[in-house]
């Protein structure tokens, strides 16, 4: 066990420290340019930094665990060993939690707020767009050496 860490683990620091400000700042420019939302950027940001925090090292791995498989991390596991089926629901339960954790910060963002689905479609639309290229990314980061 004298390894320096799965793919996965440094990846999630590089998107821990980083990718969360360009992800957030993203998320910002979508929101305006896409549905004319005036926002604080500031607060967009830090919502991907506190939802990614809880979902990824908290609530996926969780999740992972309870359905069967305990390494969503793939620190222990050898290749050909890690299973997407933990993966794919870690990651659903996380994106969940990121559409409960993220939207008051969303809607606090917001410098002129709206009602029912016209404030709630671009915030669905802007994350599902950006949790679905991380799931790619992550996805082809354990794919190689991962089983179904």
């Amino acid at each position: 066990m004298a390894n320096a860490g799965s793919p996965m683990i440094w990846f999630s620091f590089l998107h821990l420290t980083w990718i969360n400000f360009i992800i957030g700042a993203f998320e910002s420019k979508l929101l305006l340019d896409k549905f004319n939302l005036q926002n604080r950027k500031w607060l967009i940001i830090a919502a991907n930094y506190i939802s990614m925090f809880a979902g990824y090292y908290f609530i996926a791995p969780h999740f992972s665990l309870l359905n069967g498989y305990p390494d969503f991390w793939g620190i222990k596991s050898r290749v050909g060993e890690y299973e997407l089926g933990g993966f794919f629901i870690g990651f659903l339960c996380s994106f969940l939690a990121t559409l409960v954790i993220e939207f008051p910060f969303y809607w606090l963002s917001l410098k002129t707020k709206q009602k029912g689905w016209r404030s709630l479609k671009p915030f669905f639309i802007v994350n599902l767009v950006t949790n679905i290229i991380m799931l790619f990314i992550y996805f082809v980061i354990v794919a190689f050496g991962a089983k179904w």
